[in-house]
């Protein structure tokens, strides 16, 4: 499912795309009423994220008002670690009961191969090597319905120590040949990315993956101040 099949993921991003102005626009005002009318907009776009789905109004207002800081994309981490038999680790994560990389968001400070094996440590119990970025995934053209707007640096990997280790966070994790990845049960976003580690892991001369979108410059305020005339 994408924004252009799945109606309620369309909300969600269009919701996104209006808190990150709104934040933006409060960041660069000091007008209160401006202040106010951004505010507004950030209730409206948690109605929105709301309708697309069974979330609590209030709670998603909260959540919106006491992150004024989204302005832009976060960047989050994945692993995926192979085993001698060329099984992938996974883990069924324990919000939403399905399948996935460990990884999640990078701490401040933190590189982003040190913030991957912590995720893999936290959420495993293992103790991980990566060895190669092999992709960036835009979570919104990936299957992603998160609140916000995510690119995901997958890294590849292997375990070098400690031991399976069920937490909070998690209810279950496995090692998986390809053909035994239970795709039902796999979160959306991480379908993509699993596929491409299984085809990395298979020749590691794949390039890294990243999502080569067509672009069409449109003109700017700065462009059009700017022109030069000859």
């Amino acid at each position: 499912m994408n924004a252009e099949t799945d109606p309620a993921l369309a909300l969600i991003n269009i919701a996104s795309e209006l808190r990150a102005m709104s934040n933006a626009g409060i960041y660069y005002t000091e007008d209160p009423y401006q202040i106010e009318r951004y505010h507004r907009i950030i209730e409206l776009a948690a109605e929105l994220t709301s309708l697309a789905g069974d979330h609590n109004l209030a709670d998603l207002q909260r959540l919106f008002l006491d992150d004024l800081h989204y302005k832009t994309p976060y960047c989050v981490v994945d692993s995926a670690l192979f085993d001698e038999s060329d099984r992938l680790l996974l883990i069924r994560r324990a919000d939403n009961g399905k399948w996935a990389f460990p990884g999640g968001a990078c701490d401040v400070g933190e590189p982003p191969a040190i913030g991957a094996v912590r995720e893999v440590w936290e959420e495993t119990g293992y103790v991980a090597a990566v060895t190669a970025l092999i992709g960036i995934f835009d979570n919104r053209l990936n299957g992603g319905n998160s609140f916000h707007h995510l690119y995901c640096l997958l890294f590849a990997g292997r375990a070098i120590g400690g031991q399976r280790l069920i937490t909070r966070e998690t209810l279950d994790c496995a090692w998986f040949a390809q053909a035994e990845i239970p795709w039902p049960e796999v979160t959306p976003s991480h379908v993509s990315r699993i596929r491409h580690a299984f085809a990395w892991n298979n020749q590691p001369e794949t390039p890294a993956y990243f999502d080569n979108i067509a672009w069409e410059p449109q003109p700017t305020n700065q462009h059009v101040s700017n022109t030069l005339t000859e």
